[in-house]
């Protein structure tokens, strides 16, 4: 488990496109964005470019589960500072958790739980976590991974 008080973060600059006619982001462009999060911190904190790892090790992470609670607008011109956590590593998924918040503020406006599945990308089947990911993953939980007991199977396919 992680020693970090905080995970890896972004400001993103809500766009007029990312808005809709009440001048709010629209909440589609909410997992647009996290996805660009979880991009970049592939690159910048994991160190496995997100590119790298799609095409040449033909392992990849769709998005088997999520949930998002909306608290409070984001308006264009605004800055979200987008904080992505690691709250849970299994076998072949693992769970991250995306708060936005107003870029400066504490508020959190948006919270997020995604929970990715890896895959042979030739495949589409589920695989088991390769380790130099695994062992990055667990340095960042910022919870104790619970144990996944032998047969039990989750909507990721774990």
């Amino acid at each position: 488990m992680s020693t970090r008080t905080t995970g890896f973060r972004r400001t993103y600059k809500i766009r007029f496109g990312d808005t809709d006619p009440a001048g709010v982001m629209y909440f589609p462009r909410f997992l647009h964005v996290f996805h660009e999060v979880f991009e970049d911190w592939f690159d910048d904190d994991l160190r496995m470019p997100y590119r790298w790892v799609l095409e040449d090790t033909r392992i990849g992470f769709p998005t088997v589960h999520t949930e998002c609670d909306y608290r409070k607008p984001f308006r264009f011109g605004q800055n979200m500072e987008v904080e992505l956590t690691v709250v849970r590593v299994g076998g072949k998924s693992f769970e991250c958790r995306y708060r936005g918040r107003l870029a400066g503020d504490t508020e959190v406006r948006v919270d997020a739980s995604i929970v990715t599945a890896v895959v042979d990308l030739d495949s589409f089947q589920g695989v088991p976590i390769p380790a130099p990911l695994r062992k990055a993953l667990l340095d960042r939980a910022t919870v104790t991974p619970p144990e996944v007991p032998v047969g039990h199977i989750s909507a990721a396919g774990e």
